[in-house]
């Protein structure tokens, strides 16, 4: 979801915006959104103290959460705009393919690690930034610079976290020739923009507040969130494995927003047959988790046989572009300066009170 961050506010051809405090319900935003990093606390505390191995049970979530994005594809109102923006939609893939096999032909794989690693960050920030906008917009507060302040103060400590224990990251590890104290310095610099970012982020909310519209506490309960999510880089000595940890409740958030928007979209099932497929994935929930599942599981049993088989590299290349691809198609459906994205996600984001959400279905 991260092209939401960007400052163009959300239109929602004429829908009228429902100041609810909960996008979907408290138990649905709790689970998915604000305390997704407790909902996963179960496996990280499995795969740390107990057996290292359990953490391939991250894949139950992490290839389910990539595939997830293939189902703007369905939407039948979409593909004249895939037709007409074929390049970006199917040119820019291959494009990214062919660049990330060449630099692995050149022999230059920290390049991709390096891009990798940042732009998993900003993908990350970014979605946090978008679902801030979602709680933001539906409290009914449109003013940009309340947009513009809070995203910065997002990034900047996402940013700052990812690369506290930099060290670790042997990707990095070239930049130790301009200095030992590299990373120190690294933190240092970061660690100022964010504290001026946060005296700027506060003095932001206390305008607000005098204006008559103080932060809600499910708001408030996501920003912090999204502050705080990158905070095993802080307590954790591997960069990697930090990573992980902290991709865990992104992974929550996103199949969360995604399944929120497409049950409320298809509703009811018509159109081609690809979108009467979506709609009955959405509309039941078992459906819809045996299907996560069986991502998952697939792509732990292609894991297990190649690593055995002596054939890991491939694995890992593979997983890598599918990751590399998601960041860029994710930035293309999740567009909001694009009038068709706002007309087309607007609706079902923000002032909805459909009869079919996922929370009331599934009580």
């Amino acid at each position: 979801m991260d092209a939401a961050v960007r400052t163009v506010p959300l239109a929602l051809a004429g829908a009228p915006v429902k100041r609810e405090s909960w996008i979907e319900s408290a138990s649905f935003d709790l689970a998915f959104f604000s305390l997704s990093p407790l909902v996963v606390l179960p496996p990280v505390f499995l795969a740390l103290y107990v057996d290292t191995r359990i953490g391939i049970f991250f894949y139950l979530l992490s290839f389910p959460h990539y595939m997830s994005t293939l189902s703007f594809f369905f939407w039948d109102e979409y593909q004249a705009r895939f037709r007409t923006r074929w390049l970006a939609f199917y040119g820019g893939p291959v494009l990214i393919a062919a660049a990330y096999f060449l630099l692995i032909y050149a022999g230059l794989p920290r390049i991709i690690r390096v891009v990798l690693f940042a732009w998993n960050v900003f993908h990350v920030a970014r979605q946090n930034c978008g679902i801030l906008s979602v709680y933001r917009h539906g409290a009914g507060v449109t003013d940009p610079s309340q947009k513009g302040v809070t995203n910065f103060a997002i990034l900047s400590t996402s940013f700052w976290l990812a690369f506290w224990n930099i060290d670790s990251h042997d990707a990095f590890d070239p930049l130790r020739a301009l200095s030992s104290d590299w990373s120190l310095w690294l933190r240092a610099g970061l660690g100022a923009v964010v504290l001026a970012a946060l005296v700027r982020l506060g003095f932001a909310l206390l305008r607000r507040a005098r204006s008559g519209q103080s932060i809600q506490v499910p708001e408030a309960l996501f920003l912090l969130t999204s502050l705080a999510l990158f905070h095993p880089f802080l307590w954790m000595r591997s960069s990697n494995r930090a990573t992980a940890v902290m991709l865990l409740p992104h992974y929550v958030q996103y199949l969360g927003i995604v399944w929120l928007l497409n049950r409320r979209r298809f509703r009811e099932a018509d159109g081609s047959a690809r979108q009467r497929v979506l709609s009955r994935v959405s509309q039941s929930t078992p459906l819809l988790v045996a299907l996560v599942l069986s991502i998952g599981a697939a792509t732990i049993g292609a894991s297990f046989v190649l690593r055995h088989g002596g054939h890991e590299t491939i694995f890992e290349t593979f997983y890598i572009l599918v990751a590399l691809e998601h960041f860029y198609l994710d930035g293309l459906f999740w567009a909001f300066r694009d009038p068709a994205v706002r007309r087309s996600f607007g609706p079902y984001l923000i002032g909805y009170d459909g009869p079919q959400s996922p929370s009331r279905a599934a009580a």
